[in-house]
């Protein structure tokens, strides 16, 4: 046992790290956040093609899938070139609040840890067709640890259903 000893004691130096210990209690050097902000953001749409006269419904979901509560999430859905080719029908969302002004329909909630918000709304092709063809929009967020900010490449960000 006393050739183990100084193992162990190293073991618990390293597992201690940047704590001090004091008696039997540990207390941190310096502050540090374990909690992680992260949201994941999934958009989809029911059709993978339109024509003229068809409803299109979109479901944006948004997860807290870190450990912390997050107080004001919020998303952007830019919906001008959806509404070059139709008219939004409604919007609503189970948690929070969905508001549509001018070309963008926009979600704010608070989402406790492991929390999920439903966002729905659909948009009716307009008949005769008009516009480019196609109904592409994009869900961008400025919440911190999300999968959707500015300039994201993520597929979960984005649809994009052809007008035929």
């Amino acid at each position: 046992m006393p050739d183990r000893l100084p193992r162990v004691l190293t073991l618990v130096a390293f597992l201690v790290g940047v704590g001090v210990i004091t008696g039997a209690a540990m207390m941190p050097a310096a502050p540090f956040d374990t909690m992680a902000t992260s949201i994941r953001i999934a958009k989809t749409a029911d059709r993978t093609t339109a024509r003229p006269g068809d409803t299109v419904n979109y479901t944006v979901t948004v997860t807290n899938t870190g450990t912390t509560a997050i107080n004001g999430a919020e998303f952007s859905d830019d919906l001008s070139d959806v509404l070059d080719d139709a008219r939004l029908n409604s919007a609503t969302s189970d948690s929070g609040s969905t508001r549509h002004s001018s070309h963008a329909l926009t979600w704010q909630g608070d989402l406790p840890s492991g929390a999920k918000a439903t966002i729905s709304y659909s948009a009716r092709v307009t008949d005769p067709r008009a516009g480019n063809g196609r109904l592409t929009d994009k869900v961008t967020s400025t919440t911190t640890g999300n999968n959707c900010p500015a300039g994201s490449r993520d597929s979960a960000c984005s649809t994009s259903t052809p007008v035929s």
